[in-house]
């Protein structure tokens, strides 16, 4: 049992990566594109933001993933 549940737990945590890393280089290749950030401080405080938004929302977006991998499983 507790082996199943790691299981589930790094394939949502894999998968929680790979869905806010991907959103937030769109988020970044967009806010690039449209040049928001003038100067090269406000462009290292932009990515040092996002970088801890990253690491604050993986494992949040991986818990809730997983609970659902849970339903999924049980029903």
């Amino acid at each position: 049992m507790l082996q199943t549940i790691l299981s589930l737990y790094l394939q949502s945590l894999l998968f929680s990566a790979i869905a806010i890393v991907m959103t937030s280089l769109i988020w970044f290749v967009f806010r690039a594109s449209k040049g928001l950030d003038r100067t090269l401080d406000e462009r290292k405080d932009f990515l040092y933001d996002l970088l801890i938004i990253n690491v604050m929302t993986i494992p949040i977006f991986a818990f809730g993933i997983i609970g659902i991998l849970l339903m999924v499983k049980a029903w």
